[in-house]
């Protein structure tokens, strides 16, 4: 179960990448948005702070490039993505099930 939720997030990012590289105007203040909801004004800490500091210092390609790699410290960060919204449910679920018999 835990494979066919990586891949799942990994194919849900790449879509995520591919978005912000055309749109970072609409996709990095989404994020940093989240972020900002999620912490309701409470200090960054742990990914929350390391997604706060790549969103703020990375260029949209950079991030774009940590979004879809499968290194292990990409891989921990999908985890606690602040992407929440950037892609609509209908296009979540889409691929949520054509994972589901990976």
């Amino acid at each position: 179960m835990h494979v066919i939720r990586e891949r799942q997030s990994l194919t849900m990012h790449r879509l995520i990448a591919e978005r912000l590289v055309a749109q970072p105007e609409m996709v990095i203040p989404k994020a940093l948005d989240n972020l900002r909801r999620w912490t309701d004004g409470a200090c960054l800490s742990g990914a929350y702070a390391e997604w706060h500091a790549i969103l703020v210092g990375k260029k949209p390609e950079e991030i774009a490039a940590l979004l879809v790699s499968e290194d292990e410290d990409a891989v921990r960060l999908r985890q606690s993505s602040p992407f929440a919204g950037v892609l609509d449910a209908r296009e979540v679920w889409k691929i949520k099930r054509s994972h589901e018999t990976a």
